[in-house]
């Protein structure tokens, strides 16, 4: 097995829903799970299930009621909001079912922008960001606006994007959820050909059985529990 790369113990996650009666629901109900280097891991579920919840504690990006989400051993709850935009900027990228694309700014500017933010010059950031945007199959569209490009297009820049800084770890959220099928086909054979050329890990929540099937492991989200199928 290779390295691990993100862990979590013990997550619950839960929301106050009748202050009065100080009732709430519980959406994560003490999630232990594992992420190992190169490996595609994909969790399925019904809507509403906390998927999606699971996938932004991991990243950093919501904080469980209780439980540790570790990246490389180190316990993000210790970081502060600095640090850990930071270390989220270094090794983790997004991918979401709305690609949250920049409007006002090309495809290659919506590339080029994480680079620049984690220090790279702008000569050096286009050429990466054309570099990506080529391996995504997206060169001969850098200088359209997300408004000029297709769904698929739109999410092809999307990856691009979350792969710009070479993080280990990419969490995609539904990425393919608003694709018809053929460009969610087309979306899908495109990260499982960037985790075998890249060797980047994906944690993928999907509602699609077939991709599935082809990751690593494959989880089910039921009844605030994550368990292997």
């Amino acid at each position: 097995m290779n390295n691990l790369i993100l862990h979590c113990k013990e997550i619950y996650k839960s929301y106050l829903i009748d202050e009065k009666k100080s009732s709430r629901l519980e959406v994560l109900k003490g999630i232990d799970f594992q992420v190992y280097e190169e490996e595609i891991v994909t969790i399925v579920g019904a809507s509403g299930s906390g998927k999606s919840t699971l996938l932004h504690i991991l990243g950093g990006l919501d904080n469980p009621t209780s439980g540790k989400v570790f990246w490389h051993d180190k316990d993000i709850s210790s970081f502060n909001d600095e640090t850990i935009a930071k270390r989220r900027t270094e090794n983790i990228g997004f991918i979401f079912q709305f690609h949250h694309l920049l409007p006002e700014f090309s495809a290659i500017e919506n590339v080029v922008i994480p680079l620049m933010i984690a220090g790279m010059n702008l000569i050096d950031a286009r050429k990466k960001a054309v570099e990506l945007l080529n391996k995504v199959g997206m060169a001969h569209r850098e200088e359209h606006k997300p408004t000029e490009l297709s769904g698929g297009e739109q999410q092809r820049v999307a990856v691009a994007r979350a792969l710009a800084n070479k993080p280990k770890l990419v969490l995609a959220d539904e990425p393919t959820g608003n694709l018809d099928s053929a460009n969610g086909e087309q979306l899908h054979e495109l990260l499982l050909a960037l985790n075998n050329t890249e060797k980047q890990s994906f944690v993928i929540v999907t509602h699609n059985d077939r991709f599935a099937k082809q990751s690593d492991r494959n989880f089910m989200m039921t009844d605030g529990k994550l368990l292997q199928i």
